[in-house]
């Protein structure tokens, strides 16, 4: 597998370990391939009761009919049963917004006790954030939004897609500058966790946010590989255990039973 599939795989863990032991699946297909055919009986079950589909279905698909324009969709979004907006006034001040994140040596003070943060993490220059998870829920497939890029300027961003699996969200799509590239950012909003990845001509950044604050990192920040260079990844990856991740951001193995 790739390096870049690990990116892919980290992110899921990591929601995983976060979140609370809620797992996440990362498919992607396009409209009329074999994923998005095995993905169409799903969605009659899905739209009476998202919370308990286990893959990642277009949003469009997981609400009635009256609901599947773009602005219905976003005033119905929820997290633990609770809109996202307590009215039209909040959802447009959210719209109006347009920066996703912001950085600064301020920020970065801030967030030294921030459960994302470790020694390695605060000394080897990312870029520590805050982030407005209200930004993207205001949002969807057609919106702009204003995207930071690591040794840049912010970049006006467009969403093409939104899937939501287990009631949590994913936005994908392009970033519109001269050099292009893409991204996907995903939300679990009862737990105020994000993670993503942004991938430019450049490199490849991830991005974690717990609680309104975290990170912007180039990929192999994340990444390590081992002495024969072998980057596949096994079964024990999952959870936490990732071979390649860092030591120290590694989650601990339960104890061996007696």
């Amino acid at each position: 597998m790739a390096l870049r599939a690990h990116h892919k795989a980290l992110l899921g863990a990591a929601l995983l370990v976060a979140a609370g032991g809620w797992g996440w699946s990362w498919i992607t297909g396009a409209t009329g391939s074999p994923v998005a055919a095995e993905q169409a009986p799903l969605a009659g079950g899905a739209a009476s009761a998202p919370s308990a589909v286990n893959v990642a279905l277009p949003e469009r698909m997981l609400v009635s009919a009256d609901q599947a324009g773009a602005p219905e969709r976003i005033r119905s979004r929820r997290a633990d049963g609770r809109p996202l907006f307590a009215d039209d006034q909040a959802l447009e001040q959210a719209r109006q917004r347009q920066v996703l994140f912001a950085t600064g040596d301020v920020i970065a003070r801030e967030v030294a006790d921030s459960p994302l943060a470790n020694d390695r993490r605060l000394k080897d220059g990312r870029r520590w954030i805050r982030y407005d998870m209200e930004i993207l829920a205001a949002r969807a497939e057609g919106d702009q939004f204003l995207l930071p890029v690591m040794g840049g300027e912010a970049q006006e961003a467009e969403i093409e897609a939104v899937e939501v699996i287990q009631g949590q969200y994913r936005w994908t799509g392009r970033l519109l500058g001269p050099d292009g590239g893409t991204f996907h950012i995903s939300q679990a909003f009862g737990d105020r966790y994000a993670v993503g990845s942004i991938k430019t001509t450049r490199g490849e950044y991830l991005l974690e946010v717990k609680d309104g604050k975290g990170w912007v990192a180039e990929s192999s920040k994340e990444f390590v590989l081992p002495p024969d260079g072998n980057d596949t990844v096994s079964a024990d990856g999952v959870g936490g255990h990732h071979p390649h991740a860092h030591p120290q951001d590694r989650a601990p193995k339960a104890p061996a039973g007696r």
